[in-house]
């Protein structure tokens, strides 16, 4: 008699701590950028082109979008110690389609404006990148180049603005 009740509650109380425990999976996927609507976490721009929108996602499931990959870049760098941070997401510039920012080949390109000028496009593979280097020029960075490139470029740049005020 209590083995029944047991299992009866179990039957009632299983389907229940499932659907729990599935609501409260976070996603490991970019959220959809909602395209001149959405804003940049960083700069507050609407993010407009889909060669560029780049996102972040923290370990609770709160997505950050960009309009440009500098921008993620830049407020990675800000934030890193901050918050914590589990996935990084660029587009492929001949796909659009969401990569990991880590694992992309990036070109750093005079002739290829992004939406905040510092002209940094994301490539899935080394192909991809050859193929667009072939057309506009410009220098192979990985990831750690690309924080490189907007660390000098942007953040100490602006701190030493900042610093003569």
């Amino acid at each position: 008699m209590k083995i029944t009740n047991f299992i009866k509650k179990l039957i009632f109380v299983a389907p229940a701590v499932i659907f729990f425990l599935i609501s409260c999976e976070k996603s490991n996927k970019p959220v959809p950028i909602n395209y001149g609507v959405d804003e940049c976490a960083h700069c507050r721009m609407k993010i407009t082109d889909p060669r560029y929108g780049s996102e972040l996602l923290l370990k609770t499931g709160k997505p950050y979008k960009f309009d440009s990959i500098e921008c993620l870049a830049a407020f990675y760098i800000e934030n890193k110690e901050k918050l914590p941070i589990v996935y990084l997401w660029v587009p492929d510039f001949l796909t659009k389609t969401f990569i990991e920012a880590p694992k992309a080949y990036y070109l750093h390109s005079k002739n290829l404006p992004s939406p905040m000028s510092l002209n940094i496009s994301a490539h899935k593979t080394k192909e991809n990148l050859e193929k667009v280097k072939s057309k506009y020029g410009g220098e192979e960075l990985d990831w750690q180049g690309v924080l490189n490139l907007v660390k000098k470029e942007w953040i100490e740049k602006k701190d030493k603005v900042h610093s003569h005020h």
